[in-house]
């Protein structure tokens, strides 16, 4: 069994009373069980986002921007970040530009209302990207 957590689409997993259910996701982004004795911790994974901050919402602060960002990019943490780095600062039309290109390097999804409202919003209420949703819908592919 396994589902692309990438795209939360996946199964329900039911777990009858006192039973165990181990997932371990793969290097192409898909879970799957594994049998208690197959299971090797490699590395366990600290949530990078503090509860409080997931709680707030807030799109102004880096933590909540970046994990709002997520689902768009994949959830390539190291691509939320560099696009972020590479658009502050940038002329409004130039983001724009660099969505487009990275839309086109399949690094921002096209899936959709992503790419158009979704992150139009979230760049917004950062004060990433000042102008209307109309411009930015008319400049995004």
């Amino acid at each position: 069994m396994g589902f692309n957590i990438k795209n939360n689409y996946g199964p329900n997993i039911e777990v009858g009373a006192g039973g165990k259910v181990t997932l371990v996701q793969g290097r192409n982004g898909l879970w799957h069980t594994v049998d208690a004795e197959e299971e090797e911790v490699v590395e366990e994974i600290v949530d990078i986002v503090p509860d409080e901050v997931k709680e707030s919402g807030d799109a102004n602060d880096d933590y909540a921007l970046v994990a709002n960002l997520m689902p768009i990019f994949y959830n390539n943490e190291e691509d939320v970040r560099r696009f972020l780095k590479e658009i502050r600062g940038m002329a409004q039309e130039d983001i724009t530009d660099v969505v487009n290109r990275w839309v086109d390097e399949k690094r921002i999804s096209d899936y959709g209302n992503s790419r158009k409202g979704v992150l139009w919003g979230i760049l917004n209420k950062a004060g990433l990207y000042t102008r209307s949703k109309q411009n930015w819908n008319g400049r995004v592919i």
